[in-house]
């Protein structure tokens, strides 16, 4: 299941009109290099737990199941948070054997099938294994206290003093039973609430794997993602061709302009003569004048670059033109 109802406040304004998971990360959405690598890891069904522009996820549902994909998807009336919207996805997944839970914000290439075998392998009373790995500053995250056997010890979230460098990055194996010790209703965190009852109860277990692994939550981070898919793509990504630069049929580009440093170009968008995207993304109706300078930045929805101008490390929302 991929947790995707949250309204991704910190890649505004890319969000006020498009849920995050379904910004793209090249010719694809977010979710949808998600669902590649569920697919490539033997899952078999998938619930999509949406909430904030929930109506906008259809059309990315009938295409997965016009390709045969098992898709459910359910709708967070109101902000469930992560444990609410893991419980209502669980409800009609009480026959599955084990479900792998995604952050909608998350791409990683650690394997989720040895991630899933160390849960079946585990002790019966187990109910969910976290993917973990090591960090440099564990600050932004939550952080994860493994013992000898692979036990989770401590899980505390985000902390200005985390007890250790190994973080939780955002992957979870669970058994259906998980649902009984979720509260019955209203909002939950799985992080701050689940987790740390799992803990006291020796419940939880860990997969350590450093992974390609990168949270999708800024402009910043999506600029990255697309640099990275081009470059060197993670296991399960999917399909796309590799170079520093990637136009997709339906974009203008002008033969005279210079493009490089993952830069993608989205149908619709037009980039005109002169013009260098050194690390651009250029969104649907986006447009970079003659001359101008786009670097390390997001060019939003009918956004527009005038001739001349620069823009870098900045984001322009749907709209909205570079400022002089």
């Amino acid at each position: 299941m991929i947790l995707a109802g949250g309204v991704g406040s910190r890649m505004r304004p890319l969000t006020d009109d498009c849920p995050k998971p379904l910004l793209p990360v090249g010719p694809w959405s977010l979710v949808e290099h998600q669902l590649s690598a569920l697919e490539r890891a033997g899952v078999r069904r998938v619930v999509l737990s949406t909430g904030y522009r929930h109506e906008d996820f259809e059309p990315l549902v009938e295409r997965c199941r016009a390709k045969g994909v098992d898709l459910t998807c359910v709708v967070e009336a109101t902000p469930l948070g992560t444990g609410g919207g893991l419980r209502e996805a669980l409800r009609p997944l009480r026959d599955a054997d084990v479900v792998v839970v995604v952050n909608g914000d998350l791409l990683t290439g650690h394997d989720l099938g040895a991630q899933v075998s160390a849960l079946t392998a585990a002790d019966a009373g187990v109910l969910a294994c976290v993917h973990v790995r090591e960090v440099d500053d564990a600050r932004a995250y939550g952080s994860v206290v493994v013992g000898d056997r692979g036990q989770v010890v401590a899980f505390v979230e985000k902390s200005p003093t985390p007890p250790s460098s190994t973080v939780n990055a955002g992957t979870y194996v669970v058994r259906p039973e998980l649902l009984d010790e979720i509260p019955p209703a209203g909002q939950v965190s799985l992080e701050r609430e689940v987790f740390p009852a799992l803990v006291a109860d020796a419940t939880l277990v860990a997969h350590r794997e450093d992974a390609y692994f990168l949270d999708v939550g800024t402009p910043a981070a999506l600029v990255a993602a697309n640099r990275d898919l081009l470059r060197a793509p993670w296991p399960g990504a999917a399909p796309t061709p590799r170079g520093e630069a990637l136009v997709i049929d339906g974009a203008r580009v002008s033969p005279s302009a210079r493009l490089g440093g993952g830069s993608v170009v989205h149908p619709g968008a037009a980039v005109a003569d002169g013009a260098l995207l050194d690390g651009a993304l250029v969104l649907p109706g986006g447009r970079v004048g003659a001359g101008a300078r786009v670097t390390r930045s997001v060019v939003g929805r009918d956004a527009v670059v005038p001739d001349g101008r620069r823009l870098t490390d900045g984001v322009l929302g749907t709209g909205e033109i570079a400022p002089a």
